[in-house]
């Protein structure tokens, strides 16, 4: 069964830590603008949910690596990778933007 076309005011191509900030900060400050986050992935976290490598870990630091909006929960510069994913879930669900990927 083919589904009638969706009109959104803003798309956002990709559900990673670009596309989350992206997504949150247009519901925050648009919030009347419809939003879709395109994901080609079953999950959302980019980079932080593909590579499950051990010892995956930000080579930047979290106090500046993290949304200056929303700032980095831990006491740790360097976190790992699924600290960031935590982080990068936690946020999305703040804001909502796991109900606009798709």
């Amino acid at each position: 069964m083919a589904t009638a076309p969706e009109h959104v005011d803003v798309l956002i191509v990709g559900a990673g830590l670009s596309g989350i900030g992206a997504a949150c900060q247009l519901r925050e400050h648009h919030p009347t603008k419809s939003v879709a986050v395109l994901e080609a992935r079953e999950a959302s976290g980019g980079t932080w949910d593909l590579f499950k490598y051990p010892g995956i870990r930000s080579d930047s630091d979290m106090f500046t690596f993290g949304f200056s909006w929303r700032p980095w929960p831990g006491d740790r510069a360097l976190a790992d990778g699924p600290m960031i994913l935590d982080y990068l879930r936690s946020v999305a669900g703040e804001y909502g933007d796991d109900e606009m990927v798709r």
